[in-house]
Order: structure tokens, then C-alpha cells, then sequence
């Protein structure tokens, strides 16, 4: 009897032991999965938005991978959204709008760069106000769905993703993204005022040796008001030195 009582005693250990073993793996393995999406997420806050490329290779597994991917996919909408503002202020069509060149070429109604900047306000519009929204509280604290993973995993994810210094970042990047809104939509109604004062004196203007000349002192004062202002939008509100520079390169009288 004793025999089998020290038997069923030794099972009983062997058990517990594997049970301990077991249990000590499985939590080593979560805190290194765990330790890789940290390293994961550094690395990502650590890329250049305009510049990097963010993939979505998934490193972790079970309900950490569903943590990285929700976290990759929204650092990848926030570098595309990126990407794509720069492509819409850095293309030939919009720095060249108003050389001598163009205004030539594309008079009198301008038809070329009015859709030009037509599609500019359309494409950076609809940026700017993705990366505002990927910039707002709400929207990063329910990008995981709560139904799919536990609250360990939400509050995990919050930790990394929404630290005090994230939100003040964050604050202030939707606060730019509006800011450049406004003044990019400024500078291209000036832009658009500058071709409808061409557009109405066409027949008093012309271009020789890359500048522009007019009729009368009027139109001259009236193009070069319009000129200052647009500059100074570009220079104080865009702060672009790219299109102060275009600007006093191809609108010189």
C-alpha cells in the first residue's frame, strides 16, 4: 500500500513538474513575444514617415500579432498619407504654375493650372485630414477591437502606443495638420487670383526674355501686390523656401 501511495506521490510530482515547466515556458515565450513587439514598435517610431518604407511583416503571434498588426498597418496609413501630401506639394505641375513658361503656354483661361490646383487642394485635403484623424485620441485608442483580444492586450497596447509624450506629439501634429491645411489653401486661392488678374487683362500683357510686362502703372501694381502677398504666404505660413524661391524666380516683372 505504502508502494503505491510513494507510486501515485511520484506521478503526482512528476506532474506538478511538468505543470511548473510548462507554465515557466509559456510565460518566458508571451514576455519574449512581448519583448519583440516592443522592439518592433521602437524601431517604427524610430523611421522617417516621408522617407522609410513600413511594411507589415508580422513577428509575434496569437493575440500579439493581432496587437502588431493593428499598430504596423497604422504607422504604414500614416507614412502613405505622408507620402502622399509631399507628392501632391512637390510636383513639377504646382512649382512651375506661375513661370513665365507656363503662364505663356496656358493662356489665356489657364485651363492646365487651374486643374492643377484643383487636384492639389483635393489630394492634400484629403490628407491632411487622414493624418488629423490618425493623429486624433479616440481613433488610436479603439484601434484595437476590444472583442478580439483581452484587456491585458489593450492595456499592453496603450502602453507602448499611448504614452504621455505621445499625446502631447500627437495634439500638436493635428494642430499642424490644420495649420498647413489653411495656409496651403490660401496660397492657391492667391495663386488663383494672380490667373484670374492675367485671365482679365490678357490682352495687356506679354512675356519676353522670362518676364512679364504690362500695359498700364495700374496692372503692375496690382500684380506685384498680389506677388507680395503670395510670397509672403509661402515664406510665413507654409514656410517653404522651395516655392519663395520659385516664386521669385519665374514671377519677376
Amino acid at each position: 500500500m505504502k508502494k503505491r501511495i510513494k507510486k501515485v506521490l511520484a506521478v503526482i510530482g512528476i506532474i506538478l513538474l511538468l505543470f511548473i515547466i510548462l507554465v515557466g515556458y509559456l510565460v518566458y515565450k508571451d514576455l519574449k513575444q512581448e519583448d519583440v513587439l516592443k522592439k518592433e514598435v521602437i524601431n517604427l517610431s524610430n523611421k522617417d514617415l516621408l522617407e522609410d518604407n513600413f511594411n507589415i511583416d508580422i513577428k509575434t503571434t496569437g493575440d500579439y500579432a493581432y496587437v502588431e498588426n493593428a499598430i504596423k498597418k497604422y504607422y504604414k496609413e500614416l507614412s502613405d498619407n505622408v507620402k502622399k501630401l509631399n507628392y501632391a506639394l512637390d510636383n513639377e505641375e504646382l512649382l512651375n504654375i506661375l513661370s513665365t513658361d507656363t503662364l505663356q503656354s496656358d493662356r489665356p483661361s489657364f485651363t492646365k493650372s487651374r486643374n492643377t490646383i484643383k487636384n492639389v487642394k483635393k489630394t492634400s485635403t484629403e490628407s491632411l485630414q487622414k493624418i488629423a484623424t490618425l493623429c486624433d485620441e479616440e481613433y488610436i485608442k479603439n484601434l484595437l477591437d476590444k472583442e478580439k483580444v483581452s484587456d491585458y492586450y489593450i492595456d499592453f497596447y496603450k502602453k507602448i502606443m499611448y504614452t504621455e509624450k505621445d499625446i502631447k506629439t500627437l495634439i500638436k501634429t493635428k494642430e499642424e495638420m490644420e495649420e498647413i491645411s489653411n495656409s496651403l489653401n490660401e496660397f492657391l486661392d492667391k495663386v488663383e487670383e494672380i490667373l484670374s488678374m492675367l485671365e482679365r487683362n490678357n490682352s495687356a500683357w506679354y512675356i519676353e526674355d522670362k518676364q512679364i510686362y504690362f500695359e498700364t502703372e495700374e496692372q503692375v501694381n496690382e500684380y506685384n501686390k498680389l506677388y507680395e502677398e503670395l510670397k509672403g504666404i509661402a515664406n510665413d505660413k507654409l514656410g517653404s523656401k522651395k516655392y519663395v524661391k520659385s516664386i521669385d524666380e519665374d514671377m519677376s516683372i
